[in-house]
């Protein structure tokens, strides 16, 4: 069973492990800031009490933790996503998550992320969950995902 445990409420070995997978080099190079201090992380969540624009999750399957999965800039109709797995194989498992918080719970209309270039990993997983590309940059591919549930109005 998937459970998500919003970071308001991690514990202090949960708070040290994230920090420890968000600066690992392997996560950490496709991440818009790379290294985070402890102070850093320690007053980021702390700033996801009472930021209604972010949530924050760690992704338990069962017993044991998967990765992260996050959603910021939230609006009535969108929001941005991202996601990090802490296991091989579990990146179809945390991007149906995703698509259901963002659908289910927060019913935006819209689902964006942007993707490093030299990301071709996560390209693929986003493209095979329905992403389309909508344009690039230097760095980046920007991707949306409509609601495939959304009200049709005729």
């Amino acid at each position: 069973m998937i459970v998500l445990k919003d970071f308001i409420h991690l514990n202090q070995e949960e708070i040290k492990l994230v920090l420890k997978w968000r600066n690992d080099e392997n996560i950490a190079k496709f991440m818009k800031t790379q290294n985070i201090t402890l102070k850093e992380h320690l007053s980021f969540l702390s700033s996801l009490k009472t930021d209604t624009t972010k949530k924050y999750f760690l992704v338990y399957d069962d017993k044991n933790i998967i990765g992260v999965i996050d959603f910021i800039n939230i609006t009535n109709h969108s929001c941005e996503f991202g996601l990090y797995g802490i296991k091989k194989g579990v990146g179809n498992l945390l991007m149906q998550e995703v698509k259901n918080y963002a659908f289910s719970v927060l019913k935006v209309q819209t689902l964006n992320a942007c993707v490093f270039k030299e990301n071709i990993k996560a390209l693929n997983l986003y493209l095979k969950h329905g992403f389309k590309v909508i344009k690039e940059d230097n760095n980046f591919y920007f991707v949306n995902l409509n609601n495939p549930h959304r009200d049709i109005i005729f």
